[in-house]
């Protein structure tokens, strides 16, 4: 499949930017993903690896316009895994989800990506930001710390190791759920 025939590799220009569901298979999906969590990771290492102090612009409003591409296929994906799955979709959903765990892990808790939010955070009352530059700042921060960012090196991997596994799990309890469900209401219906 060429680049150009991934119809996630764009953003759409149907209008709202829905999806062009009659251009999307599943064979999509998978080169998208692993594209737009190379893509989010080039991202967010670029924002850490800015020479300069961290600012609001050059840190959350970096990372808010990271990962588009991931964002776009994520969206779609899920949306189809929970309302219309097949056993392919299922395959790839188990594969993909440890794999996108361990890529919110990679963001979330990078040393250096999170000392620039906390540096902001530390200084915000001096940032002059608006009420929703704030609420922002605010999220980020605890999001990350919620994620783990505070933990030593060690509790980090063994917070990476349980995401995974939960990861795994969550998917295969969604699947087992659906399945249940359709089988209840086919047998209410008599099919």
């Amino acid at each position: 499949m060429q680049p150009a025939d991934n119809p996630f590799f764009a953003p759409s220009d149907l209008p709202y930017s829905l999806p062009p569901f009659d251009r999307i298979g599943v064979e999509h999906y998978l080169p998208a993903f692993r594209r737009g969590m190379t893509d989010q990771r080039a991202e967010v290492a670029a924002i850490a690896a800015d020479p300069e102090p961290p600012s609001f612009e050059n840190t959350l409003v970096a990372l808010e316009r990271s990962g588009r591409l991931l964002e776009r296929v994520s969206a779609v994906f899920f949306n189809q895994a929970s309302s219309d799955t097949n056993p392919e979709v299922e395959r790839l959903q188990e594969e993909m989800a440890p794999q996108l765990a361990a890529h919110s892990d990679a963001i979330h808790l990078d040393p250096v990506l999170f000392a620039r939010i906390d540096e902001l955070h530390r200084n915000r009352d001096r940032l002059g930001l608006d009420a929703e530059s704030l609420w922002l700042l605010e999220r980020y921060h605890t999001d990350f710390v919620r994620a783990g960012a505070r933990l030593a090196p060690a509790d980090q991997d063994r917070l990476r190791a349980l995401n995974e596994e939960l990861s795994a799990l969550s998917t295969t309890f969604q699947q087992h759920l659906l399945a249940d469900t359709n089988f209840f209401f086919q047998a209410e219906d008599g099919i």
